[in-house]
């Protein structure tokens, strides 16, 4: 990451009681990969350019903002896009507050077996727990208490439209995060209502140092008016290094409606230094999923590199 700092200090005092001062880092990303799910091959390439922007009041209060250039990195149908600044983030001494469009909620914070990132064309499971919507125009605010995290977010408008008082689609989600024993632990909960369809879900998640490396167990709960929806997930993933790679193992087992399915995720990197890093990943599901066709397979293999600058 390269910083650049610009001083306004030469302003009129006529227009400037005192001098401002912003700070503007530029970083940036890119990525390709070669994907295989069942014969279907075929190659993602993504990244972006990132500015992060912010400044300091008077009062202490640091405001802060992002915008960019993207590049879906993880599709095959990927898409370009330039945003502007969507949220905006004011920070207090021990917490701070998120106003924008791409406001999410804190759900899925159970799934933590869900590591891979590279499996757009595979069938995918039909029973899963989740939401309908979990993110749009809306606010959220972290604060800490004692050695303790406590989250809240409220999307006023999952549409993106900004209807403050009348949006058919609203979420919203509390969680809390602290150390236990020798781990950590965070649980949320989170629902939404599309149009009238209502979900709820509750998540856990407990990461611990074991054998090595890391383990962490999550649990997720759902219920509301989608049947599909309704019903439990079980998680675990296990990352250590490994000859100097880092190997990551991931479970998901979903008990959705009386149906049953199950992910598995492999995920392998190691870096190359200047930020530079290859990988490789592997997810397969089974159980009640989607029939495998000439385009979707139950299996997905994905090779690649990615940069950070």
């Amino acid at each position: 990451m390269k910083k650049i700092a610009y001083m306004i200090a030469a302003l009129p005092l006529a227009l400037f009681a005192k001098s401002a001062s912003a700070d503007i880092s530029v970083s940036g990303t890119g990525s390709v990969a070669y994907t295989d799910a069942g014969g279907n091959t075929s190659t993602t390439l993504g990244g972006g350019v990132s500015f992060a922007m912010s400044t300091t009041t008077d009062g202490g209060v640091t405001i802060s903002a992002s915008s960019g250039t993207s590049n879906d990195n993880d599709s095959a149908g990927s898409s370009s896009a330039v945003t502007g600044v969507t949220n905006l983030t004011f920070g207090f001494a021990n917490g701070s507050i998120s106003v924008g469009q791409d406001i999410g909620v804190a759900d899925g914070v159970g799934k933590v077996g869900e590591l891979a990132h590279y499996n757009d064309n595979q069938t995918g499971i039909t029973n899963a727990t989740g939401l309908g919507d979990d993110e749009g125009d809306g606010i959220s605010a972290s604060t800490s208490i004692g050695d303790m995290t406590l989250g809240v977010a409220y999307v006023y408008d999952g549409s993106g439209s900004g209807n403050v008082d009348g949006a058919t689609t609203t979420s919203q989600s509390i969680s809390l995060s602290m150390p236990v024993g020798t781990g950590s632990i965070t649980v949320a909960s989170a629902s939404d209502d599309v149009g009238g369809t209502n979900m709820n879900e509750v998540g856990v998640a407990y990461t611990m140092a074991a054998a090595g490396g890391t383990l962490s167990l999550g649990f997720t709960g759902t219920d509301g008016d989608t049947a599909a929806k309704e019903g439990e997930s079980m998680s675990a993933a296990f990352s250590t290094t490994l000859g100097g790679a880092s190997v990551a193992v991931g479970y998901t087992g979903h008990d959705v409606n009386s149906k049953t399915a199950q992910q598995t995720d492999i995920t392998i990197s190691s870096s190359l230094g200047g930020g530079a890093s290859i990988f490789a990943e592997y997810s397969n599901v089974s159980g009640t999923v989607a029939a495998e066709t000439a385009t979707l397979s139950n299996n997905t293999l994905a090779v690649g590199t990615s940069v950070s600058f």
